[in-house]
């Protein structure tokens, strides 16, 4: 177990780290236009709606996406 253990934590410290992934320009517009129009239709103030507030922000940003 303990070999296991060092070869995987030698694999990971040989990889390094792994380069950070980009959205692009689309990406992030049509983020900040689906977070906008889900505040405004599930006010934050409310703990209730955070649920549907976070599909709001996924479904809202795909379908800005696709179109």
């Amino acid at each position: 177990m303990k070999r296991t253990i060092y070869a995987l934590v030698s694999a990971l410290a040989l990889l390094g780290t792994a380069p950070a992934a980009r959205a692009d320009n689309k990406l992030l517009k049509c983020m900040e236009e689906a977070i906008a129009d889900c505040d405004g239709r599930f006010p934050p103030s409310d703990y209730r709606l955070i649920a549907i507030r976070g599909w709001c922000y996924m479904i809202g940003t795909a379908i800005c996406k696709a179109s």
